[in-house]
């Protein structure tokens, strides 16, 4: 099957980047569908629309286009971010619109972070990318429960240590439901509540107590 027609109808710039992203797209669906064995570059170029030689033009093989997509759906910091910005009356009302935000992006990427979880052992490369989201995920909460306790709010805890539970707390329960196919006894809303209040309790504690 011959796309060179699509290939070079402009030229340029323009259109590698538009072809580039053309297979990037192609192999993550395929990936989802079809895990990263079955996702072989000759379904990619069919599903893309072009020649494979062109993907390898792109990307040197398989395993870089998995790094490049990886690259593109971890890449949440501002996401992140956003989902903390404006006037929260209550502490709660953050974490609980925070845990939200997460556990969706966690949701959003499923498919192929369980494809690259299951390819883990034959590219470490792939695991530390992975890490990289929950990672994030703490540091950004860290830094805003570290400008609570510069305003005050909050007493001087170990904001990291507490963002770090509380994200851990989220990727147990997105890990249980679709990756172990485990029935939790809980609903996510109710694992977030409890989590905001786990946090809240242990970071106000010397507050309250001095009440």
């Amino acid at each position: 099957m011959d796309h060179s027609d699509r290939e070079t109808s402009v030229g340029g710039k323009g259109e590698e980047q538009e072809t580039r992203e053309r297979i990037l797209a192609a192999a993550s669906q395929l990936m989802a569908q079809k895990g990263y064995k079955g996702a072989t570059t000759r379904k990619i170029s069919e599903l893309a629309g072009v020649n494979e030689v062109t993907i390898f033009r792109h990307f040197k093989n398989k395993d870089a286009i998995l790094e490049e997509l990886l690259k593109g759906i971890m890449n949440v910091r501002q996401q992140l971010e956003d989902s903390l910005h404006g006037d929260f009356s209550e502490l709660k009302d953050m974490l609980l619109r925070y845990a939200r935000a997460y556990y969706e992006m966690l949701v959003e990427r499923k498919e192929i972070m369980m494809i690259c979880m299951i390819e883990a052992d034959n590219h470490p490369e792939v695991m530390k990318l992975i890490s990289s989201l929950p990672m994030t995920a703490v540091e950004v909460l860290c830094n805003k429960l570290q400008a609570f306790q510069d305003e005050g709010h909050l007493p001087r805890k170990d904001a990291c240590v507490a963002a770090l539970m509380f994200v851990s707390t989220c990727f147990y329960a997105f890990m249980a439901k679709y990756r172990a196919n485990l029935e939790l006894e809980f609903t996510e809303d109710q694992l977030f509540e409890d989590a905001s209040e786990v946090l809240i309790n242990g970071i106000m504690g010397k507050m309250n107590s001095h009440r």
